[in-house]
């Protein structure tokens, strides 16, 4: 059996401000259709379904994920979500999959892909990922696949073939074994492996049987090995969630590259001309979106005078650029950023720098996306906070209290049917209401229509880790204290 593993729990810190930690880049569309998180999930239904498909994603991003299959949902079982307990790069998730599938199927293969590349034509791409999950499911080796390079790129990483497969390579795809991997090359090398024609681009997707895939684990990293055979031992008991966190106390923080592939010699390359983009930075942009008469991407509320060769992303004010060259301009409600096209990939220190400060600009935009609706941040300051906060139709929140902070609400638009303790109270347009700190508390729209209220926080702390759920319509549990009902509360 085929499963699919989509790897969705980078934070895309080069994609700020666009990107925040708690909406990273696989969210957004950069293409001007679907989420890149949508939009692998779509490429690879045709060939594994969604309920053999499993995302895998940080503790912050499992909530906007649900949200993006619940928008999406197909008939079927819907797709796991695994929720990495901490982020340790791609070995240890990949390695905890394994387990897990070959416990449902000793020969269970796992085709890997990342949720932030796009990748044309579709029908040659799943003919590709069938010929590697076949070859995978048929012989004791871990696929990797390889572009052709099409230019001296130093951002990717690169895959030296060795001999070929004469009885697996087709038209479509030559197969290989891989000789060496190499990491970002400087340019002079680049223009060597690219006139050279024996090295790839590393895409980073990956086809290997699950069990063949642990047999490696056991030989390259035989103490991790060990800890993954403690955990399979507790899994489907009530021992698992303290085993898998335990788990991931001790395993490597490394990449599957440089942790397994690069150390084993049962790695194969399928070798195919894909239009593979890996969106990794604001430049990436010149490559998939059209441009006009002088180079420009133009992307939202933008006017461009005399520019030429820069990306300009306007959103609800206007950006207006005169006579620029090369410049990436980016902005948004809550940030602005201006930088040479050479320098995107340097973004990402400007987020470092801004958690370094600790601005919230690193974290989450002014409005944020929840599985019951969204909110924006209107205006804050010392121990206040003033939200817009809008609750889709049939939809509530969880029933909650806050220990730090009172709220009060005025409804705008919409019926709300609020908890109150003991009480259920209806509030319409221009009525209102005081939550005070320790108040066990549901906001909730019974209408058809989206229920938008004014909430003005006050209190000496105002994140959003100041929440103790006791009911949820949508299971979060992560970084927030989850209570259980008593006796004499209401029920989800």
């Amino acid at each position: 059996m085929w499963f699919g593993i989509i790897m969705a729990g980078g934070s895309g810190t080069r994609f700020w401000p666009l990107s925040r930690e708690l909406f990273p880049k696989q969210f957004l569309s950069l293409d001007g259709n679907s989420s890149l998180l949508q939009g692998t999930i779509d490429r690879i239904s045709p060939l594994i379904p969604q309920e053999r498909l499993w995302i895998i994603v940080g503790p912050k991003h499992e909530a906007e994920t649900r949200r993006i299959l619940r928008l999406a949902e197909k008939e079927g079982l819907p797709a796991k979500v695994f929720v990495e307990p901490q982020s340790l790069n791609t070995l240890a998730p990949l390695a905890i999959a394994s387990v897990y599938l070959a416990r449902t199927d000793p020969e269970a293969v796992l085709a890997v892909m990342a949720s932030d590349h796009l990748i044309t034509p579709g029908e040659k791409f799943l003919a590709l990922m069938h010929q590697a999950c076949s070859i995978a499911g048929r012989h004791d080796a871990i696929l990797t696949f390889g572009i052709p390079p099409s230019r001296p790129e130093t951002g990717f990483g690169y895959i030296e073939t060795g001999e070929i497969v004469p009885e697996e390579s087709t038209d479509l795809a030559p197969v290989f074994h891989v000789a060496n991997f190499v990491e970002k090359p400087d340019r002079e090398r680049a223009e060597r492996f690219l006139s050279g024609k024996r090295h790839l681009w590393n895409s980073g997707m990956l086809a290997f049987r699950a069990r063949v895939f642990l047999d490696e684990l056991r030989i390259h990293q035989p103490h991790f090995y060990e800890a993954l055979q403690v955990f399979a031992e507790v899994i489907g008991t009530d021992k698992e969630s303290k085993a898998l966190a335990s788990l991931y106390s001790r395993a490597p923080e490394t990449s599957v590259d440089y942790g397994l592939l690069e150390k084993s010699t049962r790695v194969w390359t399928v070798s195919s001309l894909l239009d593979w983009k890996d969106v990794g930075s604001w430049s990436a942009l010149d490559d998939i979106s059209e441009k006009d008469a002088d180079g420009n991407v133009l992307r939202g509320n933008v006017l461009s005078l005399h520019n030429k060769n820069c990306i300009l992303f306007g959103d609800k004010r206007i950006l207006a650029t005169i006579g620029l060259k090369d410049l990436i301009v980016v902005d948004t409600d809550d940030a602005t950023l201006v930088c040479h096209k050479d320098e995107a990939q340097k973004v990402r220190e400007v987020v470092s720098e801004l958690k370094r400060k600790k601005r919230v600009e690193a974290l989450e935009h002014r409005t944020t996306h929840r599985p019951w609706g969204h909110y924006t941040i209107l205006d804050q300051g010392p121990n206040y906070k003033i939200k817009n906060v809008t609750v889709n139709p049939r939809s509530r929140l969880s029933y909650q209290m806050h220990l730090h902070r009172s709220e009060h609400w005025v409804v705008i638009a919409g019926t709300a049917r609020i908890t109150l303790e003991d009480q259920e109270i209806f509030l319409h347009v221009n009525q209102s209401i005081d939550i005070p700190k320790t108040t066990r508390h549901r906001i909730e729209n019974p209408g058809k229509v989206p229920l938008v209220i004014i909430e003005v926080q006050n209190g000496e702390y105002l994140e959003e880790d100041d929440i103790i759920r006791f009911s949820d319509d949508y299971q979060r549990s992560t970084d927030e204290t989850v209570a259980k009902p008593s006796s004499g509360e209401k029920k989800d």
